[in-house]
């Protein structure tokens, strides 16, 4: 009798504990509705001190419904259509716990490839950069986004 109760009672943690992943963690990683209303810019990129101090840092990236925009101290230096992203995808560089990704994306006429490096600004109150993944999966269905996983995070 006792086994039993103990079977059941690791039973039901195990199932309570599968409960609050799911319910808590879950929708942090598979929430695609995070789109701005048009003229909303939301940040994705973040600030960090060490690299500020360094000079390496400077830039801010922002998007909205139909552009990503590089930012340097509130000018605009590039502006990208959505559309003309074709591949996101997270690099092996690690700064201050926060992976970078990379943005790919074509200009001009001759289709010419250029990339952004995008320190992410994902957080557990801040998903905005989940929601310019799915922002581009919208705009270009052919472009190769990769998905945020708790190992990219």
């Amino acid at each position: 009798m006792h086994d039993i109760s103990a079977i059941l009672s690791t039973l039901l943690t195990l199932v309570f504990v599968i409960w609050i992943i799911r319910c808590f963690f879950w929708p942090l990683f598979n929430k695609e509705s995070f789109f701005p209303s048009k003229g909303e810019m939301k940040k994705i990129s973040a600030n960090t001190p060490i690299l500020i101090k360094l000079g390496m840092n400077t830039e801010d990236y922002y998007y909205d419904s139909d552009f990503l925009y590089q930012q340097r101290d509130g000018e605009t230096l590039c502006k990208v259509p959505l559309e003309n992203i074709i591949r996101i995808k997270v690099t092996g560089t690690e700064v201050s716990s926060r992976r970078v990704w990379l943005v790919r994306y074509v200009t001009g006429s001759y289709r010419t490839e250029r990339e952004f490096r995008v320190l992410k600004n994902y957080t557990l109150f801040n998903r905005d950069f989940a929601g310019f993944l799915a922002a581009v999966r919208e705009a270009n269905p052919a472009a190769e986004v990769q998905k945020m996983t708790l190992w990219r995070v």
